[in-house]
């Protein structure tokens, strides 16, 4: 008996030696000061924190937490995470299933009668997963006309109004994925009714309180005051920067202030089980299935990868000028942090740098991606390639590529030729992507199509179009007038002064659109479609070249129709 137990105390302490990385030392963090000491100085940049084996083992500030005082960023730095929140309304339903009080199968209208009633239902796994086709709320404020900053007041009831009012869907919930914060605006609505708490005193007694989280909150409220808050920043110029200010009191999509050493508290619940949910970490990281059998790698509010052969999980944040992730290494029980409070930092990337320092002898070699490793190229004349030079529009989520002829070679690009990517001919109408991971494959002239490109189990589907914009202020005579969209509750008015086009959104400002300003984001896409920073518009004609009205959409957003008022 003896002997037995001692083989299995010898084997659990192989088994936590391998699931542990080495100890990390002064010298290790040193290269992470040198990369990180760019952020020092009186701009902003990030709070670090290095967690190892459930310890936070290296907390440190670069850059300041507000510039008008010169205060220095730290470890108890308050930050609004965005989007990083939604894995605490991901926990908040966990509980409540284990409660017994829902389960993620449950259609949405089980919990909220008001939801829309679509021709399929939405259950929460749908939402959760972004997998419900409930059109990105960010995007839908952003065509009703509000400020781009997102400095204008709304709330969580504002952003359910909005869902409410929406008609139609995306794609029928579970065919895909396409990011919809909006859903766990839903979501965090479904937790106060069930619960008969607000989502804010939820969260406070069932997580934060738990896990010792004394300095994290659901802000509802933006005027209260939270000790040691951190300013966003926007850089306008080289060392010149604006503040960028919450003033918005939405949660459930984000809405949470937090700091690294509670963030190192919310860490180790996914080792310990600290919220009484049995297995909370795999449950956490249960990955959806689409409707075609296809898995997605978004968990439940967590990305869920493979980085050189180790597992990693991570949800970044950006809103306002804030720029957040907490990228976890589960195997080697390490999690890097980095909360960064201006515009334009990459936490994710610049996590994953940091990775490479502190657990480099973890990783596996890099080797060259090579998407043709399996298809054979084939010889194709340039009169052949010609014919797939031009222009595509994907209508599915309204962007473009192009594909350029040079030195008899297909290239793709997004309008840049300095970001081109060679097409290597794998048939007469099929390239892929050299080196794409995972493998990217093109299809010209593919059914219903002129083209299909195809990302691992993605596809996309394009049409050919003709880029030229309008050249005459006459072309866009019969675009004139005015437009109502019920789904927005919006009108857009195009009108023009003297031989000047303006587009008018709601009571804002007009936007010239023709001649377009310099500098002003705005891109014309041919005759009939106008890209307005934010959005595009296509212009919807019949049989008879009549305006019937238009579409407006973004890569989160298929589009929403507006009819033109006789």
């Amino acid at each position: 008996m003896i002997k037995r137990k001692f083989l299995v105390a010898i084997m659990l302490l192989l088994l936590i030696a391998c699931t542990r990385h080495k100890p990390l030392y002064k010298s290790d963090f040193q290269q992470v000061d040198e990369f990180l000491n760019q952020f020092e100085g009186k701009r902003p940049g990030y709070a670090l924190g290095i967690i190892q084996n459930g310890q936070l083992t290296y907390a440190k500030g670069y850059g300041l937490a507000n510039l008008d005082y010169g205060i220095p960023l730290s470890d108890s730095s308050a930050f609004y995470i965005g989007s990083m929140a939604k894995q605490f309304t991901a926990a908040a339903l966990l509980i409540l299933e284990a409660e017994g009080k829902i389960d993620f199968n449950d259609p949405v209208t089980k919990h909220l009668p008001d939801f829309p009633k679509y021709d399929q239902e939405i259950t929460i796994s749908h939402l959760i997963h972004h997998t419900s086709g409930v059109r990105e709320t960010n995007s839908l404020q952003l065509f009703q006309g509000i400020d781009k900053k997102f400095e204008e007041p709304f709330s969580t009831d504002d952003l359910l109004t909005i869902i409410f009012a929406q008609q139609h869907l995306n794609f029928q919930p579970g065919q895909e994925y396409r990011y919809s914060s909006g859903g766990y605006a839903v979501l965090a609505k479904i937790v106060e009714q069930i619960s008969g708490q607000t989502f804010r005193e939820f969260a406070k007694t069932k997580i934060f309180e738990p896990l010792g989280m004394t300095s994290t909150l659901v802000c509802d409220n933006h005027n209260e005051v939270i000790p040691n808050r951190a300013v966003s920043y926007w850089p306008v110029a080289e060392n010149t920067y604006e503040r960028r200010s919450q003033v918005f009191d939405a949660y459930g999509d984000g809405g949470i202030i937090t700091t690294v050493k509670d963030l190192a508290k919310w860490d180790q619940a996914f080792y310990t089980d600290e919220l009484g949910i049995q297995n909370f970490a795999d449950k956490m990281y249960q990955k959806s299935t689409l409707t075609n059998g296809d898995t997605i790698d978004y968990a439940r509010a967590l990305n869920v990868w493979e980085y050189k052969g180790q597992k990693i999980v991570q949800h970044n944040g950006g809103m306002l000028g804030f720029r957040v992730d907490m990228v976890r290494f589960p195997t080697l029980k390490t999690s890097i942090i980095l909360l960064g409070n201006s515009a334009y930092l990459n936490p994710t990337g610049d996590a994953l740098k940091i990775a490479e320092f502190l657990l480099k002898d973890a990783f596996e070699e890099d080797t060259p991606l090579d998407s043709s490793k399996d298809a054979a190229p084939v010889s194709l004349s340039s009169s052949v390639l010609s014919q797939f030079s031009g222009y595509y529009w994907t209508d599915q989520t309204n962007y473009f590529r192009r594909t350029t002829l040079q030195n008899d070679s297909l290239f793709l690009d997004n309008g840049n030729l300095d970001a081109k990517e060679y097409l290597m001919p794998v048939s007469k109408s099929t390239f892929v992507v050299k080196g794409s991971n995972p493998t990217t494959h093109l299809e010209f002239n593919a059914s219903e199509s002129d083209l299909i490109i195809h990302f691992g189990n993605l596809e996309r589907r394009f049409r050919k179009f003709d880029p030229t914009p309008p050249q005459q202020v006459s072309e866009l005579n019969p675009y004139l007038g005015v437009y109502t969209s019920d789904e927005l509750e919006s009108t857009y008015t195009i009108f023009k002064e003297t031989d000047v086009v303006f587009l008018k959104i709601n009571k804002n400002e007009p936007r010239q659109i023709f001649p377009l300003p310099t500098g002003s984001g705005m891109v014309w896409n041919g005759d009939k479609m106008l890209w307005i920073g934010f959005g595009e518009i296509k212009f919807e004609v019949d049989d008879n070249n009549v305006v019937k009205g238009l579409t407006i959409g973004d890569r989160r957003v298929s589009g929403v129709k507006f009819r033109k008022k006789l």
